[in-house]
């Protein structure tokens, strides 16, 4: 039953990889996870620098005050503190993990998910978690309105959209009740996902790996801008085709066109497909005038190898 528990969780894993490039998890989010669920994500599925260990509150304090008084500074004459708006994004922040411990905690959700495989009752499982859905959008939506102060006009400008998305990724999630992942889960989706887990903690690092501050001492520079603009399209496509490359090595093709799916989705909802119709066009356009210099570079080779003949 191991690789049922280690792979869905690694699903999650991959979810909260596409939510965090799409910016919605910020220092806050990930911290109002509640501990013991963030520990097992991190420690054993995400690449090293998403766990807590070693974080204080009093560096979350920090790092939050920072990303507030930045946001200020863009609103000259604003009298609003920002101690004041940190302190009310680190209460947004519990009150967010809390929600989520109150609505789904991993460690029994795994749990059930493990006893239901083998009576077919996964529907049963995904079905009462989605529909307590409603609840856990009212929660974001809270945490976003603690947020939206510390934002910089241009995060503000993207936080609509990433809200959209995010609001996609759960609708995907749950979508018939949960029917997608428990299709995932019976196609030995989680096993498929278990032996190739180093390969995607690979693709993220190598794609996001540089967002992630090496040292603790974080400072604002540090931090990446909640936006998802051409930089973080080009990078979630590059994330996208190394996972799926993975994955279709599996004996079953179904699990890696439903983490396909769940790309697809966030593209539809972002600016993100005009950014890699582009990229594409471009790499194809270069692997073609490579194809076309070898082409005439043979061709040149054989025209010298007749000559060569015919002077003999």
């Amino acid at each position: 039953m191991e690789p049922t528990r280690n792979g869905t969780c690694q699903l999650v894993a991959v979810c909260m990889a596409l939510i965090a490039c799409c910016c919605c998890l910020s220092a806050a989010q990930l911290l109002a996870l509640p501990s013991k669920d963030l520990d097992e994500l991190g420690a054993q599925y995400l690449p090293a620098g998403f766990g807590q260990a070693n974080l204080t509150m009093a560096d979350v304090q920090r790092i939050l005050q920072q990303k507030c008084q930045e946001a200020i500074a863009e609103r000259p004459g604003s009298e609003t503190n920002a101690t004041k708006l940190s302190e009310d994004l680190q209460l947004g922040a519990s009150r967010l993990g809390e929600c989520i411990a109150e609505l789904a905690n991993i460690t029994v959700v795994l749990d059930e998910v493990e006893k239901a495989r083998p009576r077919g009752d996964l529907d049963v499982v995904f079905e009462k978690y989605c529909l307590r859905m409603p609840q856990a959008r009212a929660c974001l939506s809270e945490f976003n309105e603690a947020l939206l102060p510390c934002l910089t006009r241009e995060e503000r400008q993207h936080n609509t959209m990433v809200q959209r998305i995010i609001g996609k990724l759960l609708d995907f999630v749950c979508y018939k009740n949960g029917d997608q992942i428990a299709l995932f889960i019976a196609e030995q989706g989680p096993e498929c996902l278990e032996q190739h887990k180093d390969h995607v903690s690979s693709c993220f690092q190598k794609t996001f790996g540089h967002y992630i501050p090496s040292q603790l001492n974080v400072t604002l520079t540090d931090l990446p801008e909640l936006v998802l603009g051409p930089r973080q399209c080009a990078e979630l496509h590059e994330f996208e085709g190394c996972v799926v490359r993975h994955l279709e090595t599996c004996s079953n093709i179904t699990p890696s066109n439903i983490v396909e799916s769940m790309f697809r989705y966030v593209r539809k909802e972002s600016n993100c497909q005009q950014v890699i119709d582009r990229v594409t066009r471009e790499r194809s356009e270069a692997l073609g005038l490579r194809s076309s210099a070898a082409t005439v570079t043979s061709a040149t080779i054989a025209l010298l190898l007749g000559l060569a003949v015919i002077n003999v």
